[in-house]
């Protein structure tokens, strides 16, 4: 299964958290690298009025309207 960025959202009500790790300013959003508390990294495009801090802890839910399955 792929998961883009897009698919990741930030989600204030969401019980799953993510650790910000490095995040670049792309115009209307951030693309955010996020650690799970699994160990893994992965990409959320979040839109720039969420502008969090580097090592702070948000919540996010993931969209699946369109995977993609291999």
């Amino acid at each position: 299964m792929l998961l883009r960025a897009d698919d990741i959202q930030h989600d204030d009500n969401s019980p799953m958290l993510a650790e910000v790790v490095r995040k670049t300013f792309r115009g209307a959003d951030f693309l955010y690298t996020l650690k799970l508390q699994s160990g893994a990294e992965i990409l959320a495009l979040v839109p720039s009025h969420h502008n969090h801090g580097i090592g702070e802890k948000i919540r996010i839910t993931l969209a699946l309207d369109h995977v993609v399955t291999l």
